[in-house]
């Protein structure tokens, strides 16, 4: 089955789907919090991209330890940048990638270095 631009825009229409999928590929089975021990839900932080515990206030990040981790880069342009590199047959350049999602080369270079080397 072929994944579309257009099924990509309805699963990820902004940065806020693409923290969610992440917190729940990360975390998604946890029920416990770490912290305290108690069966709790964990909320999402509007002004953070972290998830907070009901009962401590114990906070996850799901980006930590990612290659989104302090990247200054919206998670809309990365996804969609993996979304680009899955989806070609022989790989996306820096300058592609510059000219699709509208950042500077370097970013460019930087992000397709990084995703290259998670598709190993």
């Amino acid at each position: 089955m072929k994944y579309t631009i257009t099924e990509f825009n309805k699963e990820f229409p902004d940065n806020e789907a693409c923290v969610e999928e992440i917190f729940k590929r990360r975390f998604g089975d946890m029920k416990k919090c770490p912290n305290c021990k108690k069966e709790t839900n964990f909320y999402r932080v509007r002004t953070r991209k972290s998830y907070v515990c009901q009962f401590c206030g114990y906070q996850l990040h799901p980006l930590a330890g990612t290659i989104f981790h302090k990247s200054p880069t919206p998670l809309k342009l990365w996804f969609y940048t993996i979304f680009l590199f899955s989806t070609s047959k022989n790989g996306v350049s820096a300058k592609e990638l510059q000219r699709q999602i509208g950042v500077t080369y370097k970013t460019a270079w930087r992000m397709a270095l990084q995703i290259r080397k998670l598709m190993e």
